[in-house]
């Protein structure tokens, strides 16, 4: 490789110019970061639900899909199926018209396993309809007008190679942190202890043996 230099003098004083030639002379563009699938990313845009769910369920979320929550401090929720979890959004946003996930934006990023992961805040106002996650366990709450902000929680979602998204995992960050339908309907006033809590937090037996110092 060979380098040859000019100097030129200008209003604002003397300009060196240097041209680099041969094969090294041309440095390679940096790697653009990479961008989620359409419909991970729309997931994660922090745009209210109301305005989007519905084509997000029907044209990006496959058939087999699933959602769960999972990690030691997470309640003892069951495995949503697509149409489960289509429910439970389609309940929350009913009474909580403005339904965000992802309301501060937080950017997603690629995990190792081809995931896409955010430490998200989910909000809503309860201006709509009386609520409740579960209505076999837990009254309805009437319409408080109450403003809820649950989380962070991280968010981890899957695609296919088709790019439509096949599974979510949701995993509260630490103990006592209300998460998912029920966090929101604590946050109007509910009552969840009909509901168990997680395993990790419970009490350990009174005939435990204690543990040995090191």
């Amino acid at each position: 490789m060979s380098a040859e230099s000019t100097k030129e003098l200008t209003e604002e004083g003397a300009k060196v110019t240097t041209v680099a030639e041969g094969t090294d002379a041309t440095a390679a563009a940096p790697a653009e970061p990479a961008s989620p699938p359409e419909s991970i990313a729309i997931f994660f845009d922090g745009e209210p639900m109301a305005g989007k769910a519905e084509t997000w369920m029907t044209g990006h979320v496959a058939d087999e899909a699933t959602l769960q929550f999972v990690g030691p401090h997470a309640l003892p929720l069951p495995l949503f199926d697509k149409a489960g979890f289509g429910g439970a959004i389609t309940n929350l946003a009913t009474s909580f018209p403005d339904l965000t996930f992802n309301a501060t934006k937080v950017a997603p990023t690629k995990q190792e396993d081809g995931s896409w992961a955010a430490d998200i805040v989910v909000t809503g106002t309860h201006t709509g309809a009386a609520f409740t996650p579960m209505a076999d366990k837990l009254p309805a709450i009437e319409t408080t007008g109450t403003a809820v902000s649950i989380g962070p929680e991280t968010f981890t979602v899957w695609a296919d190679e088709a790019g439509k998204v096949v599974k979510i995992e949701i995993c509260p960050k630490e103990a006592g942190n209300p998460h998912g339908p029920p966090g929101f309907y604590l946050g109007i006033g509910g009552d969840i202890s009909a509901l168990a809590p997680p395993a990790a937090d419970a009490d350990a037996p009174a005939d435990a043996a204690p543990a040995e110092a090191a």
